[in-house]
Formats: structure tokens, sequence, C-alpha cells
């Protein structure tokens, strides 16, 4: 029996599903909202004679591995991870099996942090520095942390060793070039370990050891690459998922020794960020688990403007933001390494609302009403202007209302020019990371195209590309798209700026033929659907079991590109 076959034998679709939507009967199917887009009246539903899941309102569907994939933002082997530690099934290959791209850079990854531990093992100052920070030895093995030595190519030679190339350790962001060829990126750090949902390796972040390496700063995070986007990565997510959902919050800390010390105390329901901001990424992640989030941060200006964009962010989504105010000059890891749980408890406990705690801060720090008030209208209000749920809303403004002592109407006037002048924020593009096209993908694919006949050295084969995308849209669609989007100068920069190598750019191109075949797919998924519906309504047996038929290949075919695109 494969992997597959045996995780769908003990997990059924209910059950998996069951874990993330709220659903009820409906005949011999199960009906809820779909997690995947916002809706009113249910649409999405669960087959579990099928074992599928179907959305009739956003067109969504797969079995047990695409439904993880898509809600906690896995590739196919990260869901076949998840799923196989939740069925209690121990994974196992064939012989020879091939690996892909992503694999051999997990294997770096994998091997490089053990190579740290080992390091760690060795070096009594650092393991000394990591207990005398409050850190048990459980801890530390728990959660992987090492040590990077003080020369320039240890991980290097390591890895060289263990049968990896260069390239490939370079494009795991373990390796720079310097004048004198590739050295170390990290080097007498000690290390922690970035994992993604499932616990796998895929980036570090290296806190300073020998204080004469400091002009590097005091921490140091892996590049972007493949497998490692930092605004799609919350520390230690996969150790929290189960406990935020479990409490129905998220607390949220700024560092890796903040979550690794709460951790330690019990507060298994912590992620942190990892040098940004809470992005819309993050808050879908902790969404999934639940829409309560306390932010613990030191309670002085730079604490507040440090956690104010990640709490607007989190307004935004609809989520209920609370403020947990740590003593000045503190933070979680001081507070629990002096062994102060209960205080840590009690400041938890006490947590205030983003609004009422912000209102009360602001009455202390302003030396008389007028100023508290301008404060107030300055600082407070676009808060409030974040809320999603307008009865919510509606109560802060009451309540700024009565604390300022003037009109409900005079507060309103107030956010409505808050929403007039408000201007969206223009995402910055990340190195190595794909990018949503601006045109529509046939578009893109063919300016993409042209774009490289125009590069001295192209990045593709531009034979293969063009027989690609004929494949997609066909010879004549390619001739008359070419033909309009000829000397586009506009789009050849913005390329330019998008695809900076060879790696960027044939992800792109992946991801767009994959888009265009996953949208054919969908749209004979629709029509099929359409023909069902009509002929179940008509009694017309045959029909039906014709329309069954192909629907259940169409969907088999989605699944296979999805997973092997």
């Amino acid at each position: 029996m494969s992997n597959v076959d045996e995780i769908k034998a003990r997990l059924s679709i209910e059950e998996v599903v069951g874990q993330y939507v709220s659903m009820k009967s409906a005949g011999s199917n199960l009906k809820g909202k779909c997690p995947f887009h916002a809706e009113k009246t249910p649409s999405f539903v669960v087959s579990p004679l099928r074992q599928t899941y179907h959305c009739f309102g956003c067109g969504v569907g797969g079995d047990i591995f695409t439904f993880i994939q898509e809600i906690e933002g896995l590739d196919f082997k990260g869901a076949l991870k998840l799923l196989a530690d939740r069925a209690g099934v121990t994974l196992t290959y064939e012989s020879g099996a091939k690996k892909d791209d992503t694999d051999t850079l997990f294997s770096i990854l994998e091997s490089v942090t053990s190579y740290y531990e080992q390091n760690l093992k060795k070096h009594k100052e650092a393991t000394a520095y990591l207990t005398e920070r409050g850190l048990t030895k459980a801890t530390i093995q728990a959660f992987r942390i090492g040590f990077a030595p003080e020369g320039w190519n240890g991980a290097l030679a390591h890895l060289q060793k263990a049968g990896f190339s260069e390239k490939d350790i370079e494009r795991a962001g373990l390796i720079k070039k310097g004048n004198r060829g590739m050295y170390d990126r990290f080097r007498s750090r000690i290390m922690f370990p970035i994992t993604d949902s499932v616990g796998r390796v895929v980036a570090f972040s290296g806190r300073i050891f020998a204080q004469k390496d400091d002009r590097t700063g005091k921490y140091i995070n892996s590049p972007e690459t493949v497998l490692y986007h930092k605004s799609n990565i919350l520390y230690g997510y996969d150790r929290a998922r189960q406990a935020i959902r479990k409490t129905n919050f998220a607390i949220l800390v700024e560092g890796q020794m903040d979550l690794i010390m709460t951790h330690q105390a019990g507060y298994t329901n912590t992620v942190a960020l990892s040098g940004t901001a809470l992005t819309q990424e993050h808050i879908t992640l902790l969404g999934r688990m639940s829409q309560n989030v306390v932010i613990a941060l030191d309670a002085d200006p730079a604490g507040i403007a440090s956690a104010g964009k990640s709490a607007r962010a989190a307004l935004r989504a609809g989520f209920d933001v609370k403020i947990a105010a740590l003593p000045a000059g503190e933070d979680p890891a001081d507070m629990l390494a002096r062994g102060d749980i209960a205080l840590w408890r009690k400041t938890i406990k006490e947590s205030q609302h983003v609004v009422d705690f912000l209102l009360e801060y602001y009455r202390l720090q302003s030396k008389d009403d007028r100023t508290f008030k301008r404060t107030v209208e300055r600082e407070v209000l676009p808060y409030i202007s974040e809320i999603e749920s307008e009865i919510d809303k509606s109560h802060f403004i009451q309540r700024v209302a009565a604390q300022l002592s003037v009109t409900e109407e005079a507060i309103r006037r107030e956010l409505a020019k808050i929403h007039t002048v408000a201007q969206p924020e223009i995402p910055r593009e990340e190195p190595g990371k794909t990018h949503t096209p601006l045109a529509g993908a046939e578009e893109e694919l063919v300016l993409m195209y042209l774009w490289q006949t125009s590069l001295e050295k192209p990045f593709v084969d531009l034979v293969l590309l063009k027989k690609q995308i004929e494949g997609v849209i066909t010879p004549v669609g390619f001739s008359a798209l070419e033909a309009r989007l000829q000397n586009n100068s506009e789009a050849a920069f913005r390329l330019e700026l998008l695809y900076t190598d060879e790696i960027s750019m044939k992800l792109a191109i992946d991801e767009l033929l994959q888009r265009l075949d996953k949208k054919s797919i969908e749209r004979e998924i629709e029509q099929t659907g359409a023909a069902l519906r009509k002929a179940e309504s008509e009694g017309n047996r045959e029909e039906i079991a014709k329309c069954e038929k192909r629907y259940q290949e169409l969907l088999d075919k989605r699944l296979h590109l999805e997973r092997h695109l």
C-alpha cells in the first residue's frame, strides 16, 4: 500500500476538514462555509462517499491532500508529512525514487541543522550562555538550537563532504560569494532553525556570539530562497498551531528567545515574527486556527510603534486584537528567565483590547485634556477605522466619545476623514519570491518571451518557452498576443525588476502555466457540474452517470496537476 493510500485508509475527509470547518449534515453529504473565501450562505460540500470536497461558490475542490495544501499553504510533500503524522503513518519511499529540487534543499538544511547541533554540544561557552538565559537542556534539544563555528567554511566543507554541490548550498541560503570564493553566511553565531508549517527547516536566524563580529548585526537571518519567504513564516507556528486552536487565541512576540521561553513556560500557543510586521500571509495562517491574538510588547513608544502595523493589519482582517503590556524595558524572555511565570500569566490574563490599551496609555502620557484629545485623534482613531465589525466599531466610537467628552458624530466625522485620505500600501517585492503577475497569465507569458528575446543571454530556452506557451493558448493566440505586445518597454522594465535570475524566472513560468492548465480544467468542471445538475433535475440516469464519471476524471486531473507541476 502506498503512503497516500495508507493515510487515506486511516483519515477520512470529514475528519480532516472538520478540524478547520464547522459542518452540518446535508443528506449524504456535509455542508459548511468555505474556508477559502468569504461567504454568508454555506456552499462548501464534503462527500464522505467520494472522500472529496467541493465549493460551489469559488470552485475549489479535491481530497484531503489538496485541502491541507491549500489550508496550510504547503506543497504536496508537506501535506503528506502533516497528514502522515496525524494518521500515525511512517512514510516509506521506494529505493531510487527521484528527488525534486526542493528535496535537495530540504536535505541540505536538515544536514546543516544537525551539524550546528553537534557544534553546540562541543561549545561550552555558547551552551552556558543559553543556560544562563533560562533555557533547559530539553528545550535546547527540542528547538534544535545549534552553533555555527568561527571559521569561514565549516558548514560549506561539511555539506560538500556530504555530497551536496556548492550551487545548491548557495541556493539554500547558507553561503555567500566573496573576493576569495564562497564562504559561510553564518559564523560564530548561535543558530535557531526556522521551520515551515510541518516542522521542516527552511532557514536560520543566527545570534552573534563573538563580539568582534558585531558589525554584521546582533541577529542575521537567511536570505529569501525557494523554500523561505519571511512574509509566509511565523516562527514556532508548527509547534503552536494546535495549541492556538485549543485555547482559541495566539500570543505574538518579537524574537526567537521570547518564543522559546514562553513555550518552555507552557504557553505553547505563542508565535514570533522574524524581523517583519504581521503580513496578510501570517494573518491567514493564524486565522485558520483562531481570530483572537494577544500581542505581547514592551509598553513604551518603541514597543507600541513596533506592534502598531501588526495590530492594524489584524484588525483589518476581522481579528480581535489585545495588548499584553510588559513592564518598561522588559521582554517575555527576561521575565521568564527570572522565573516570574506568575507575572507573565497575570500580564496575559489582563491583556486589553488594543483601543482600550491605547486610550489608557495616552491618558497617562498626556499633560492636559487638549493634548490627550489631539493624541487620540492622531494615534487611536486609525485603529478604530480598521475594525471590520460595524458593531464592534460602534462600541469603540462610544468609548472614545465618552473619554473625550465629545459627540459620537464628531468621532464618526473624523473617522470618515481617515478613510478619505488613506492610501493602500504598495507591497514590496521580495527577492526569490514567485510574484503574482500584473497582466493576465497569457499576456504575462508572452511578455516574458518577448523580454527574453531582447537579452543577449536569456535566462531560459526560448524555443521551449514558446512551445510551452503555444501549448496553453494555441499558436494563433500566441501570434496575436506577440503582435499586440511588441515593443512594450514598460513591461520589460517591470519584468527586469521582478525576475532577476533563472530560478525566479522558471518559478514564475511554472506558476503561470499551471494556473492556465488549472483554469481550463476548472472551466470544464464548472460546465460538467452544470450538466450534472440539469441531468439530475430531469432524472436522466444515463446522463447523470456520464457526468459523474467525467466530473471525477476532471477532479483527478486537477489533483495530478497540483501535485506534479
